[in-house]
């Protein structure tokens, strides 16, 4: 059998296939998945950005095309040390390797920065049950998108086993690659160009974690540091433009293992006075103003009801009296004596019962 006859065979099969598949769907009425359909470029759209295009699919789905930034490859920071499969790919540099000091310049203008996600830290940075949690921890909702901090080349865009989950590193112009982790959903594959504010995934709960929230990490070469001598999570906004990173910042131990460590994490913790509590030893600053605020709303709470209690006004049910009659005499409505003497308005009224009207 010749090649061209081969071809026309294969290509007889493919149709069979989809036509079968075509023919279950009907009957079955199961909606097509989107990557079933033919995914055919049909349009370029321009968008805010003079850099990137958006090309437009057959299958209603988008890219960005980004053609300007390709000269990016030539760079050495995305050219070397760049492992797509492994999510360490520095393993040829050690700590010891590290100068002193890195001046990082974080931004030139605002738009080239964009928060992860905005939150509060429930599980900061450093030691959990003498082991090193390398990242900061943000609850979310499952399905909430993911930003991408900084404009760079998405390194590594896949599933990890080690604990990470869905996992999304971007490295940046400037050396530092952020950590994403935990995600539903990727938005990216590797060698992506994204911008600062480029939905790179969707938060959620994936590998080893006890409830949604997405885990980040800031590294350079490899070596981690805390995230929050960058960023303002809760308000979303980046602290410098420049930022010196100092030697004494990095974990040595952040390379030890592939696996991720989230002991103690408070994001799933319900709000109670035992839980605040253990946050507040932990560090948790949030949770020792929430304790204080606490405090502060239960002692207000207390004198409105100390005082209501000196205001309040009684009246004792005598004969022919009907809540009607007593609602006229106090100038209240009957809900209003309903709702403060917890009864309805079939409540039978015994002689001698002192109702609250006011």
């Amino acid at each position: 059998m010749n090649t061209r006859n081969l071809l026309v065979l294969t290509a007889c099969f493919v149709l069979a296939v989809q036509t079968a598949d075509a023919q279950r769907r009907r009957t079955t009425n199961i909606p097509p998945k989107l990557e079933d359909l033919p995914c055919i470029p049909i349009d370029t759209l321009d968008s805010n950005d003079p850099d990137t295009k958006i090309i437009l699919y057959t299958n209603n789905t988008f890219s960005y095309y980004r053609p300007e930034m390709k000269y990016y490859d030539e760079l050495p920071v995305y050219a070397e040390h760049r492992d797509t499969t492994q999510i360490f790919s520095y393993k040829s540099i050690q700590l010891a390797d590290l100068p002193d000091r890195v001046d990082l310049c974080l931004i030139n203008h605002a738009h080239e920065f964009h928060y992860p996600i905005k939150g509060m830290v429930r599980s900061k940075y450093g030691i959990r049950k003498r082991r090193n949690h390398n990242g900061v921890d943000i609850p979310l909702t499952t399905g909430e998108p993911i930003y991408s901090t900084f404009d760079g080349k998405v390194r590594y865009a896949k599933f990890n086993s080690g604990g990470y989950g869905n996992l999304v590193i971007v490295r940046h112009k400037n050396g530092l690659e952020t950590w994403y982790a935990h995600l539903c959903r990727l938005n990216v594959k590797p060698n992506d160009y994204v911008k600062a504010g480029e939905v790179i995934g969707y938060g959620g709960n994936t590998g080893r974690s006890t409830g949604p929230h997405l885990h980040f990490e800031v590294r350079y070469c490899d070596q981690t540091f805390d995230p929050e001598f960058l960023f303002d999570f809760p308000a979303g906004v980046l602290k410098n433009e420049l930022f010196a990173l100092e030697k004494s910042y990095y974990n040595i131990h952040s390379r030890a293992s592939e696996l991720l460590i989230e002991d103690d994490e408070g994001y799933d913790f319900p709000e109670t006075d035992q839980n605040l509590l253990l946050l507040a030893e932990m560090g948790d600053t949030t949770a020792s103003q929430r304790l204080l605020a606490l405090a502060v709303e239960r002692e207000q709470a207390a004198e409105k009801a100390r005082r209501d209690a000196e205001a309040a006004v009684y009246h004792t049910i005598v004969s022919g009296d009907m809540l009607g009659s007593i609602s006229r005499k106090y100038g209240v409505s009957i809900d209003q004596i309903c709702r403060l003497n917890n009864i309805t308005r079939t409540t039978t009224l015994r002689l001698g019962r002192r109702l609250r009207v006011k």
